[in-house]
Formats: structure tokens, C-alpha cells, sequence
């Protein structure tokens, strides 16, 4: 038992870890930062797989507070801890809905979305309270709504895809015995 319990802890710094060193990446370059966090988020999702819902907010929540004391951008920071790091347990949580059938599945994606437009909402203020403001944009904040809930989507079905990849490829060398 006590081994066990070593080997998830272990298993939940690594992900924290690789959690952080993601966003760190996402802080350096200057392309392909939302990529990068999205990659980071993964780690959060293989923590929910192996150790559960309640691990993986453990591994969010510890990566997100490391993220906003380490990283050098604040702004990735708070956009992790706001959308990323929370999602695989958002979806987690959802996707147990979303077993029950159609009213289920509908359930799902509402609660989905309306976490997504929350974490915009977040967002959008909190650039707003800092230096940018959104409402400069030459397209409007209506679009940044708009084409924010289409790039969700998708979101959502490549971290499905990720998540069924995993689960064929990488989790049975995880508990080989």
C-alpha cells in the first residue's frame, strides 16, 4: 500500500512538474504560446486518467500556484490557471454527464461551454485591468466570443482525440506489470 501511495505521488510531481515546464516554454517563445499550454493541459488530463479527478486538481492547482510564482509572464500564468490547468478536470467531470444519453450529452456541452465563456470573461477583464484592452480590437469582442467558442471546440475534440491515443498507447505502459 505504501509503495502505491509513493508511486501516485511521484507520478503526480512529474506531471506537475512537466505541467510547469510547459508553460514556462509557452512564456519563451513568442509563437505557438496557446499551443504550448494546451500541451501543458494534457499533463493535467494523464493525471485525472491514472490517479483520479480529485489528483488531477491536486496537479492543476499546484502547477497553476509554481506557474504564478515562477513564470516569467504573469499573463500565461493566469491564463493556465484560469482555463488550462482547470480543463481536464472540467472535462472529466463533464464527460461523466455526458455518459447518460442524450440529455446527458447535451448537459456536457453546455456546462462546457459556459465554463469556456466564464474563463473568457476572466480573461477578457483581467487584460482588461492590466494593458490591453480587448476592446481595441478592430473586430470586436463579439468575435473574440465567437471565434473563441469555434477554437474551444476544436479544442475539445483534438484533447478527446489525445485523450484516446493515450489511453491505447501510453496508459498500458504506465500499469505493466
Amino acid at each position: 500500500m505504501r509503495r502505491s501511495n509513493t508511486r501516485k505521488l511521484a507520478l503526480a510531481a512529474v506531471l506537475t512538474a512537466f505541467e510547469v515546464a510547459f508553460t514556462y516554454i509557452a512564456c519563451v517563445f513568442p509563437t505557438g504560446q496557446l499551443g504550448f499550454l494546451g500541451v501543458a493541459s494534457l499533463f493535467g488530463i494523464s493525471a485525472v486518467v491514472e490517479l483520479g479527478v480529485a489528483a488531477g486538481a491536486v496537479v492543476y492547482v499546484a502547477s497553476g500556484v509554481l506557474g504564478l510564482i515562477m513564470l516569467p509572464s504573469k499573463t500565461l500564468a493566469i491564463l493556465f490557471a484560469i482555463f488550462f490547468g482547470p480543463y481536464p478536470v472540467v472535462k472529466a467531470l463533464c464527460e461523466k454527464l455526458g455518459g447518460s444519453g442524450k440529455p446527458g450529452r447535451v448537459a456536457e456541452w453546455a456546462i462546457k461551454l459556459i465554463f469556456f465563456n466564464a474563463a473568457l470573461t476572466v480573461a477578457v477583464f483581467a487584460l482588461e485591468m492590466t494593458l490591453f484592452n480587448v476592446g481595441d480590437i478592430s473586430f470586436g469582442i463579439p468575435a473574440v466570443y465567437l471565434i473563441g467558442n469555434g477554437v474551444f471546440l476544436l479544442f475539445d475534440i483534438a484533447v478527446t482525440r489525445a485523450i484516446i491515443f493515450y489511453m491505447a498507447k501510453i496508459h498500458p505502459k504506465i500499469h505493466k506489470k
